[in-house]
C-alpha cells in the first residue's frame, strides 16, 4: 500500500484485513533516515465506484504528477531483507523497552564517535536483530522487516504484540490573484490575527529564499532531525511541491510579487518538515506518522497534508483521533487523484482527517479528483498558479493541478477563521468549514464535493463573526445554516469529538506515501537522545 501528495496521492480504501502477526525471528532494521518518496499507481487500489450523481465533472485535466508512473519504477514492500511492518507492542511489553534501551544505547555511543554495540540489554535469543531500526514511542511502535510469512506468524502468537501492519508507501498528490483565493473568499476575511495560528506542512520542503514567501526565522521554523528526508535542509526544496503549497497558504500580498495566498500579511506561522527528498518520489508511513508527531511537538493548530497512499493502519488512525480529539489540532488531507473508480486514500480517508476534493475555475469537480463517502469538502485545484523555486520554474510561479493543491485553500482557510476564533476546538472549526461549505452537486452531502466548496467568509458568519473586510463584489450563492445537521457530537465531558475510524483487522505492512502538486496538552517527546522515529544509517 503507498501514501502520496496529493495533487497526485492516490490513498488506499479501507480494505477489511486480517491482523497478522509473526515470527519468532523477527529481524528488525536500520531504516534510513532520508524518506524516499514514490508516486502511487491507480493498480495498487481496488476499485470502488461513485455514488455521487449529477456532478459536473471536468474530466479534461490531469493532475501534475501521477503516482502511478512513479510507482511502476519502485518495488513493493517486500525487499531482500524482508517484508516491512509496524509492530505494535502491548503497553508494558518488556522486549520493547529492551528493544528501545539498546536503540538508545547504540544511539548515544554513535553520538559519541563510537561504534554501534553488538550486545544490548536482554535481547532474547529467538529475535534475529542485525540492527535496531526506527521507533514511533508515542505509539510503541517498533518497525521490522519478517523474512517469511512463518516468521510473522509466530511473532503474532507473542503475549506482548498487539498488532502487526503493513507500513505502507506515500507519494505526492501536486502580483496577482490566483482565482482560488477569490472562490473561496480569503480575501473577504481579515488576516490580522493570523500570528496566532501556526501552519504545519509535511511535503517536500520549503524554498526559503523565494521572493514571495516570508523568510524571518520567527515565522517560519522547521524540524531538522533525523526524520527530515534530507539530504537538503528544510529551507531547500528541490522538488517544488511544499513550496507550491505553501505559496497557497500564505504568500505575502502587497508587494508587487507574484500571487497572493489565503493569508498574505506574512505573520502566519509556519512549521516545515521534509518527508520528502528532493526527487519526490515516495516515502513509508510509519514517517509521515513521525512527521505528524513532530507537527504535535511543535504547537500546530493546523496540519496540512497533500499527500496519500494505500492501506488502512489502526496506529495511523488511532494517531490521528488522538491528535484531533486530544491534541486538538486539526488534519487536513488531499482526497487523492484517482478519478471517480478510485478507492479510499489515506490518511484523507480517516474520519478524523478533512478529506480535500478539487475543483476547476467553473466549480466543477476535476475528474481526476477521488470520490467517495469519505470526501469532506471541495476547494479549487485545477491550474491553481502558485510559488515554486526558480531551479524548478524560472519565473519562480507556476499553475499546477491536484487534489494536492485544494488541500492548502482548506488548511490556509481554516487557520484564518481559527485566528479569529481562538477558543473554538479544531473540531468546532472543521464543523464551521465543513456546514458553511456551499452545496454543489446532488442536493446534500454527496461523494464527490462532501459537503460543498469552502467558503472563508460563511465560514466566519456560521461562527458568529463577520468578515472586516468589504465582501468582494462578485455574486455568491446564499447559505443558511438553520437546516444542516451538526458534524459533531459531545463526549461525556462536554468536549466536541469526532467518532474514530472503525477498528479493521488487517495483515499490516509499512506502507509508502507520495506527494504531488496535486485538546489537552501536546505530547511530549520521549527522553531520549533521538527522534520520534529512530534511525541508523
Amino acid at each position: 500500500f503507498f501514501l502520496y501528495l496529493t495533487s497526485d496521492l492516490y490513498f488506499v480504501r479501507k480494505q477489511s484485513q486480517h491482523l497478522d502477526v509473526t515470527s519468532t525471528t523477527m529481524k528488525l532494521f536500520n531504516v534510513a533516515t532520508a524518506l524516499a518518496l514514490a508516486l502511487m499507481s491507480d493498480s495498487a487500489f481496488a476499485t470502488k465506484e461513485s455514488t455521487a450523481s449529477n456532478v459536473a465533472t471536468s474530466d479534461d485535466y490531469k493532475p501534475t504528477f501521477s503516482c502511478q508512473d512513479a510507482l511502476e519504477e519502485t518495488t513493493s514492500t517486500t525487499s531482500s531483507e524482508g517484508t516491512r511492518y509496524l509492530v505494535k507492542y502491548k503497553k508494558n511489553s518488556s522486549q520493547y523497552k529492551a528493544n528501545l534501551e539498546t536503540a538508545r544505547i547504540q544511539a548515544q555511543a554513535k553520538k559519541q564517535g563510537g561504534k554501534f554495540l553488538t550486545g544490548g540489554p536482554s535481547i532474547s535469543a529467538d529475535t534475529h536483530l542485525l540492527t535496531h531500526g526506527k521507533f514511533l514511542p508515542n505509539q510503541n511502535v517498533e518497525i521490522a522487516y519478517f523474512r517469511s510469512e512463518k516468521e510473522k506468524t509466530l511473532f503474532e502468537e507473542r503475549n506482548d504484540v498487539e498488532y502487526i501492519e503493513a507500513d505502507h508507501k506515500i507519494c505526492l498528490m501536486a502580483e496577482s490573484t490566483p482565482y482560488g483565493i477569490t472562490k473561496v473568499r480569503a480575501l473577504d476575511v481579515s488576516d490580522d490575527n493570523v500570528s496566532n495560528r501556526k501552519v504545519c506542512i509535511i511535503d517536500t520542503g520549503y524554498d526559503i529564499n523565494h521572493p514571495d514567501l516570508t523568510s524571518d526565522t520567527a515565522i517560519v521554523t522547521g524540524y531538522s532531525g533525523s526524520n527530515s528526508a534530507g539530504p537538503s535542509p528544510w529551507t531547500f526544496d528541490g522538488h517544488g511541491h511544499g513550496t507550491h503549497v505553501a505559496g497557497t497558504i500564505a504568500a505575502i500580498g502587497g508587494n508587487d510579487e507574484g500571487v497572493v495566498g489565503v493569508n498574505r500579511n506574512g505573520q502566519l506561522k509556519l512549521y516545515i518538515v521534509k518527508v520528502f527528498g528532493d526527487s519526490g518520489t515516495w516515502g513509508w508511513k510509519s514517517s509521515l506518522i513521525a512527521a505528524v508527531e513532530e507537527c504535535v511537538n511543535a504547537n500546530a493548530n493546523v496540519i496540512s497534508m497533500s499527500l496519500g497512499g494505500g492501506g488502512f493502519s489502526q496506529t495511523e488512525s488511532n494517531t490521528y483521533d488522538r491528535i484531533l480529539n486530544t491534541d486538538d489540532i486539526l488534519l487536513v488531507a488531499a482526497a487523492g487523484n484517482g478519478g471517480n473508480n478510485a478507492p479510499y486514500s489515506y490518511p484523507a480517508s480517516y474520519n478524523s482527517v478533512m478529506s480535500v476534493a478539487a475543483t476547476d475555475s467553473n466549480d466543477n469537480v476535476a475528474g481526476f479528483s477521488q470520490k467517495n463517502d469519505q470526501v469532506d469538502i471541495a476547494a479549487p485545484g485545477v491550474s491553481i498558479r502558485s510559488t515554486l523555486p526558480s531551479h524548478v520554474a524560472a519565473s519562480g510561479y507556476s499553475a499546477w493541478s491536484g487534489t494536492s493543491m485544494a488541500t492548502p485553500h482548506v488548511s490556509g482557510v481554516a487557520a484564518l477563521v481559527w485566528s479569529h476564533h481562538t477558543t473554538k476546538s479544531a473540531v468546532e472549526i472543521r464543523e464551521a468549514l465543513e456546514v458553511s461549505a456551499v452545496d454543489m452537486g446532488a442536493t446534500g452531502r454527496d461523494d464527490a464535493y462532501g459537503h460543498g466548496l469552502l467558503r472563508a467568509d460563511l465560514a466566519m458568519e456560521f461562527l458568529g463573526g463577520s468578515p472586516s473586510i468589504s465582501p468582494s463584489p462578485t455574486d455568491a450563492p446564499s447559505v443558511s445554516f438553520s437546516d444542516r445537521p451538526s458534524l459533531i457530537s459531545s463526549s461525556p465531558t462536554g468536549t466536541p469529538t469526532i467518532s474514530s475510524s472503525p477498528t479493521m483487522e488487517s495483515d499490516y505492512e509499512d506502507h509508502q506515501v507520495t506527494v504531488g502538486p496535486s485538546n489537552g496538552q501536546k505530547s511530549k517527546a520521549v527522553d531520549l537522545p533521538f527522534d520520534n522515529m529512530l534511525g541508523f544509517p
